[in-house]
């Protein structure tokens, strides 16, 4: 029943979304939770848009979704896109999430190159109860960064060995305002 929601919901969305932006494989559902080893504990089940041999260094980006008061707020799509590891975009690096029963959402890809300006990631939330949002994750460290954006947005990524890979882990909230 929650998958058939979910789903309904990101067809919705997808729908007022350009041509463009609608991609037959892209259209990535994050279910809105999955079973961790406690039947009481749920986490965000983690959408991977990087395939074994594709460029670049991995990473894992986490966050809540929150109204401004801090509730946390479920079924939110986030809209995901960025440039691969080779710094081109492709339908491979664009997902749409959806936040599970506790605001949370997580997605695997790699640290995007650098095509012109800062390394980033776009994330979009569209949604009637909310203000529009759109911002872009930036990664503090890139030398891109003071010279076209500052670095108060950006965040700082982890480097963590899992099964032997190296991988990078950040975390970005994202705050909702209600219309």
């Amino acid at each position: 029943m929650l998958r058939s929601i979910a789903l309904a919901a990101m067809i919705a969305v997808a729908s007022l979304l350009p041509f463009d932006s609608v991609f037959a494989s892209a259209l990535i559902l994050a279910q809105a939770e999955s079973e961790t080893g406690n039947s009481e504990q749920k986490k965000s089940k983690l959408v991977d848009m990087w395939r074994p041999g594709d460029p670049g260094q991995r990473m894992n980006i986490r966050g809540r979704v929150t109204s401004i008061d801090g509730t946390p707020l479920a079924g939110i799509p986030i809209s995901v896109r960025q440039a691969d590891g080779n710094g081109d975009y492709s339908e491979n690096y664009r997902a749409v999430l959806l936040s599970d029963d506790k605001g949370r959402y997580q997605f695997g890809s790699v640290v995007p190159e650098n095509y012109s300006g800062a390394r980033h990631v776009h994330l979009e939330v569209y949604i009637d109860q909310y203000e529009y949002y759109d911002t872009s994750i930036l990664f503090k460290g890139d030398p891109n960064l003071e010279d076209h954006y500052g670095d108060g947005r950006a965040i700082f990524l982890e480097e963590s060995t899992v099964n032997g890979e190296t991988i990078l882990f950040g975390r970005f909230d994202i705050m909702l305002t209600p219309n």
